[in-house]
């Protein structure tokens, strides 16, 4: 153990240059663990300045495994100082600087094996043999990036020639919606007159209100108060952060807010369920619970349209056709007057009270009268007609507005790529990725689909910004965040989702190759092999 610990304190003075070599008669002296072009900055005929400018010391300090530098620069070729680097030349492959805490701590970490100079680590230079492998892998990377970008050239072209006919698309559509929405006030104006006309006839046939009771007014009361809970419930469980507010985004992140069932929520279509950007408890209670409740009743599966009501009957009908048929086959053992048979005959009669008042004859109008029922009905579907016409053209226009303001990266060169969806399937999962919708996984064994997020926007750095898009706002983890998606792209020559993992709960990670980011112009330093 002594002579190991003498042999490190001799290396540490003896080797604190490096062997010098003569040109001519020259004599080069090369400081341990600087680049050679900060040779100038430790000549050992002069007194060592501190290259932060704290200190001047003897140059006979430097490389003495002693730490006299506040920056370190005095120890470049030893461990002394912990914010300290040493430089490996390593020739033949790629220079690097390693932190001076891995200096001679018996772990080859420079190539060349420079930094083990006085260990016992048995360190061999390989440099020659890496380098000839990195140049061949960077090869490799340069020819991807060149095949890539003849592919991105078509790109580019596809892209330039798509937001020309968005534009077009956009112009005449603006004008056709102009004529759609003049035509839609003008069938309003026939729908309000025809049904103001059958209105004022329906009034005969309109059978006099009872005064409300007492027992009326407590059901109007429990029926507000149930409605009151259901809507603050609701309220509770669409506000996922918490805030005491609803917000469209939060609406977005739940697709049975998906009206066109496109697979995407827009801002549009949550607006139409919210009414406004955002909305406390009040105001979601007052203004958007009466749109949201069909929408819940539906997913929950307690919607029913008027035509659904003959099915359910039948349903009924057929289910008391069997539990008589199960009743008479165990007459002998129930009592036939125990309570729960009484509740059954008086759910039975109340049954049939309801039956008969759904079977009862519609009213018979007068001729005059059915005519002007007609008459504003058609006046009704045509404005219908007239208001979804204008709807789709407005829906459209905005969804291609917000194409011709979306950043699809220089020359346009990812707008051929928008609505395109691209999967990646492992073990357990489908993953989809749509470039500039949404991500989302599903079960290979079957399920509902769940959504990783939705396109926020472009997340790299600002020297290669379209490396990285950010997907967020996807469906809400059980006691935790939003799900959300960090999409990488990379160089390669088709379009592909090649890779999935989830490195966070809920946050997941996409890697996706394309052409569009073959760019020769663009450091391509972190381009990888798309095999």
């Amino acid at each position: 153990m002594i002579n190991y610990l003498l042999f490190c304190a001799i290396s540490a003075l003896v080797l604190s240059f490096e062997l010098s070599h003569v040109t001519g008669t020259t004599k080069v002296t090369r400081i341990r663990g600087i680049p050679q072009s900060k040779s100038p900055l430790y000549n050992p005929k002069k007194d060592f300045s501190c290259l932060d400018g704290s200190r001047i010391i003897t140059f006979d300090k430097v490389n003495d495994d002693y730490c006299d530098c506040g920056d370190g620069s005095d120890e470049p070729g030893t461990a002394a100082c912990s914010n300290g680097y040493f430089f490996c030349d390593n020739a033949g492959h790629t220079p690097q600087y390693i932190t001076a805490s891995r200096v001679n701590d018996g772990i080859c970490d420079c190539c060349d094996a420079s930094d083990e100079y006085a260990s016992p680590a048995s360190c061999v230079d390989n440099c020659m043999e890496l380098g000839r492998e990195a140049r061949a892998e960077a090869e490799k990377a340069a020819e991807l990036v060149r095949e890539g970008s003849k592919i991105r050239l078509q790109l580019i072209e596809e892209g330039r020639k798509l937001k020309s006919e968005i534009g077009d698309r956009l112009a005449k559509l603006k004008n056709n919606f102009l004529e759609a929405d003049l035509i839609k006030k003008e069938k309003e104006v026939i729908k309000n007159q025809a049904v103001e006309r059958e209105s004022a006839a329906l009034e005969k046939y309109k059978p006099a209100e009872p005064e409300p009771t007492p027992a009326d007014q407590q059901s109007q009361d429990q029926q507000e108060d149930v409605k009151l809970r259901e809507a603050q419930e609701y309220f509770k469980m669409l506000d996922s952060d918490e805030s005491r507010s609803v917000t469209l985004d939060e609406l977005q992140s739940r697709a049975i807010f998906d009206r066109d069932l496109n697979g995407v929520v827009t801002e549009e279509e949550a607006m139409f369920f919210l009414g406004q950007d955002e909305v406390n408890i009040d105001e979601f209670v007052e203004k958007s619970w009466d749109n949201i409740k069909p929408v819940l009743m539906k997913e929950q599966g307690l919607f029913r349209g008027p035509g659904d009501q003959v099915e359910y009957e039948m349903h009924e009908e057929h289910v008391q056709d069997e539990h008589d048929s199960e009743e008479e086959d165990d007459e002998d053992e129930h009592d036939p007057e125990a309570p729960e048979d009484i509740d059954h005959d008086e759910e039975i009669e109340k049954q049939g009270e309801v039956e008969q008042i759904t079977q009862q004859p519609p009213v018979q109008y007068d001729e005059e009268t059915q005519a002007l029922i007609d008459e504003a009905n058609a006046a009704r579907e045509q404005y219908q007609q007239a208001e979804k016409a204008a709807l789709d053209l407005q829906n459209e226009m905005r969804s291609l507005e917000a194409k011709v303001e979306r950043d699809y990266g220089p020359d346009v060169v990812l707008a051929s790529l928008d609505g395109e969806c691209y999967q990646y399937t492992d073990l357990e999962y489908v993953y989809s990725m749509c470039l500039f919708g949404r991500a989302t996984q599903s079960a290979k064994s079957g399920g509902s689909e769940v959504s990783l997020g939705h396109w926020n926007d472009w997340a790299g750095p600002q020297h290669n910004k379209y490396s990285k898009a950010k997907f967020d706002r996807g469906l809400t983890c059980w006691n935790g965040p939003a799900r959300s998606t960090m999409l990488e792209l990379r160089c390669g020559t088709e379009n592909k989702l090649i890779s999935v993992s989830e490195p966070s709960r809920c946050e997941y990670a996409m890697v996706f190759t394309t052409p569009a980011l073959c760019n020769p112009d663009v450091d391509n330093s972190s381009v990888h092999d798309e095999l």
